[in-house]
């Protein structure tokens, strides 16, 4: 489905991608796991094509995404949920959820939709017209998900989904993950520092260090990450090349 091929990617003259290739196939779940700075969030930023890289290609179903406007890449059917989640903290549940159908014009199904997302996420339901500022971190992060629903993807980016939050949320959030794979035939790209994480839920995991593939395969074949990677909390996160 998702093909990423020998990617380069440079801020200025900072390398930030060294060669990069990852295969994502159909209805699986895959993960990029690394220490701050590998380069795992520019290479999201690159397949939602918000970032062009400087060598290599991006292709899903077949078509080059490479040199596309990020707005065309998401009516392809390609979604991301930003690190740090970036929702809309002045604005209610709701229009945070319908700025997400910003691309779409049948409003039957939107409406559908953002009824299906406040059954997954009751309590979104529950607080749809209170702003979104007020929202836990855990509720900001499933409305940031349920945000990027509202393209209605077939293929979807997550951005490190357990940061700052505490384990019983990202044990929840992991269980929607799952259930949008089961449920609606999802495809997932996630990002972690978590190789504990990453290796309970993926069906392929990449290792990336300073910018490489390290390691790639099937998570029982890749399990030497847990040597490699460690999660970071939020509080010592640094600057770094995304």
């Amino acid at each position: 489905m998702l093909e990423v091929t020998d990617l380069h990617v440079q801020y200025g003259r900072l390398v930030a991608l060294r060669g990069v290739s990852i295969s994502v196939k159909e209805g699986e779940i895959a993960c990029i796991v690394g220490p701050n700075g590998a380069g795992k969030s520019t290479t999201l930023l690159s397949i939602s094509s918000v970032l062009q890289p400087t060598e290599g290609t991006i292709t899903f179903d077949g078509q080059t995404v490479n040199g596309m406007r990020a707005e065309d890449v998401a009516r392809m059917g390609i979604s991301q949920v930003p690190e740090g989640r970036h929702i809309f903290t002045s604005l209610s549940v709701e229009e945070n959820l319908q700025v997400g159908a910003a691309v779409r014009k049948d409003k039957g199904a939107i409406r559908k939709d953002m009824n299906r997302i406040f059954e997954t996420f009751p309590i979104l339901g529950e607080r749809r017209n209170q702003p979104a500022g007020k929202l836990s971190g855990g509720e900001q992060q499933m409305l940031a998900i349920g945000r990027a629903l509202m393209t209605n993807p077939r293929f979807m980016t997550i951005d490190e989904p357990s940061l700052g939050l505490a384990p019983k949320i990202v044990d929840r959030v992991y269980e929607v993950v799952t259930e949008l794979r089961e449920k609606q035939g999802l495809t997932l790209l996630i990002v972690e520092q978590s190789s504990e994480r990453a290796l309970k839920a993926a069906d392929t995991l990449y290792v990336l260090r300073n910018g490489a593939i390290q390691l790639g395969g099937r998570p029982r074949t890749c399990r030497t990450a847990r040597r490699s990677t460690r999660p970071i909390s939020a509080s010592r996160k640094t600057t770094r090349a995304r």
